[in-house]
């Protein structure tokens, strides 16, 4: 049997870890039933990680710092904000269609400040805060290097408009999880990306004048 090296085992349990709260709940998600859905003994699962706590932060980074790396490239060539805009639209919902336990998992992070006691309420959210900034910086940068490329302004409001994206992703993502319905969804999806490249244009245009 192959050896798998350190790095290949951490992911193999933050993904285990990843499905086991998308299923079972934040709660349930203990270093014991990680390793089981790891296929893994508790022994190697704290190998890698101390404790808990230590292997929820790298669940945290897997699904914000280490999401957009997962992502297909965006291929547009020569296209500008708008265009890639509407690409990346498409391909994150395309991985949330694949993998819809990573956005219930999400969400369960994302609320675990309601969940945790007063003292601990502060560090859970700004683990939060964190996860959403990899998101936002990942995403402005793309954008941001979209219209370098191709010769346009960067919007005053492009961070604005960055945050209004990711949040409609998350809203769709939320409806389609709770009732699912692809064609609608797709049509929303398709809807977001259009309404902030309309606003994006306009913005451009008023600034231009």
């Amino acid at each position: 049997m192959a050896r798998v090296s350190a790095d290949a085992r951490r992911l193999q349990f933050v993904e285990a870890a990843a499905r086991v709260i998308a299923n079972d709940g934040l709660a349930a998600a203990t270093t014991r039933r990680i390793a089981t859905e790891a296929g893994a003994n508790l022994a190697a699962l704290h190998y890698c990680f101390r404790n808990k706590d230590e292997l929820l932060q790298e669940v945290y980074a897997f699904l914000s710092r280490d999401y957009a790396k997962a992502l297909p490239p965006v291929n547009v060539a020569g296209g500008g904000l708008t265009d890639v805009m509407r690409a990346h639209a498409h391909r994150i919902w395309e991985r949330m269609l694949l993998n819809p336990h990573e956005q219930v998992t999400t969400f369960e992070l994302l609320l675990r400040r309601f969940r945790e006691k007063p003292e601990s309420e502060a560090a859970v959210r700004a683990q939060n805060r964190i996860m959403y900034e990899g998101w936002i910086q990942s995403t402005i940068e793309l954008f941001r290097e979209a219209a370098a490329v191709a010769g346009e302004d960067i919007p005053e409001n492009l961070e604005l408009i960055t945050r209004l994206f990711i949040s409609g992703i998350d809203g769709i993502s939320m409806q389609h999880l709770a009732d699912p319905d692809p064609e609608r969804s797709a049509a929303l999806v398709d809807l977001l990306s259009e309404g902030l490249a309309s606003l994006i244009i306009r913005d451009s245009t008023v600034s231009a004048q």
